[in-house]
């Protein structure tokens, strides 16, 4: 329900409890509503979904409810407010004349909607059950299972076949030494190993990854010996804020191991790990630590 005048906003503020949404264009605030209140029954919504829009006198311009078992669109609720903000407005771009909507009142209603899509159903404990029961049951439909090796683990779970990698990895795995940059496969902080080799985790999908041996920065050392990558990039202070750094070290151990890598030039080395991005410009220290592993 909206309102939009502080006086409306009082009233119903003491007649209703928690169950619903609401908002006060003065203050932008939100406040819980009941719809099994006194005043719910009044308006004739009572364990119901409604939304109301109150003009500035606190005359009802509009209202809708959901049914049981039904879903409220937006493009439903825009359709009826465009509809009633229809007349011109003044200079100041506040009040609408002839009755009219003011834009405030317009666009905090377009809010409203949209804070209603999100509120759950309000109608019996046994409907409330059975819309949880749906919903459930939906999830557990769109999921289907994955068994992912990982670190020479194997992890079973139950996952949406478009999870990424990346993001089952730390979600589901709480493996967060996998970085989530830029989320578009163009920062490379998500570089992980797929059977030895460089990919990128948010580029590619979990359930494609199964059958794979997954190796993340967590599964490079062995024990409490580390990667002779991670010792370099300790020894050349090969970071700064440290937030790339994963992503950089799983590239260059997947360069190192490949044997068309070229020895010791730092302008291939550059091309080769330029997938590998670091705000703090740590460049010449990273390309130091490769080509002192490559020497030793």
């Amino acid at each position: 329900m909206l309102a939009h005048q502080s006086t409306i906003f009082a009233r119903l503020s003491q007649e209703f409890g928690g169950g619903a949404a609401f908002v006060d264009t003065a203050t932008d605030d939100w406040h819980s509503l009941d719809c099994r209140s006194t005043l719910a029954a009044q308006f004739g919504v009572a364990g119901q979904r409604a939304l109301f829009l109150l003009d500035e006198q606190g005359v009802v311009r509009w209202k809708t409810v959901v049914s049981p078992g039904q879903d409220l669109q937006s493009g439903q609720v825009l359709t009826a407010l465009e509809a009633l903000y229809a007349s011109p407005v003044t200079a100041d771009n506040e009040k609408a004349a002839s009755g009219g909507l003011s834009r405030r009142t317009f666009v905090t209603a377009t809010l409203a909607a949209a804070a209603l899509l999100l509120l759950p159903g309000c109608g019996s404990s046994a409907s409330d059950s059975h819309t949880v029961e749906t919903a459930a049951a939906g999830t557990s439909s769109d999921q289907v299972p994955v068994v992912l090796t990982i670190n020479g683990l194997s992890h079973q779970l139950q996952l949406d076949p478009r999870v990424a990698l990346l993001d089952a990895l730390r979600e589901n795995l709480h493996l967060t030494g996998t970085k989530k940059g830029c989320d578009h496969g163009q920062c490379g902080a998500c570089t992980v190993h797929l059977d030895g080799q460089s990919a990128l985790s948010c580029l590619t999908l979990a359930v494609m990854s199964q059958g794979k041996n997954i190796t993340t920065i967590e599964g490079l050392a062995q024990g409490d010996k580390l990667h002779p990558v991670q010792e370099a990039f300790l020894q050349h202070d090969a970071f700064q804020c440290g937030y790339c750094t994963p992503g950089q070290i799983m590239a260059a151990a997947a360069l190192l191991q490949d044997p068309h890598t070229p020895t010791g030039s730092a302008v291939e080395l550059r091309e080769a790990m330029s997938g590998n991005l670091c705000r703090c410009a740590a460049y010449p220290n990273i390309i130091a630590a490769i080509q002192a592993v490559q020497r030793a």
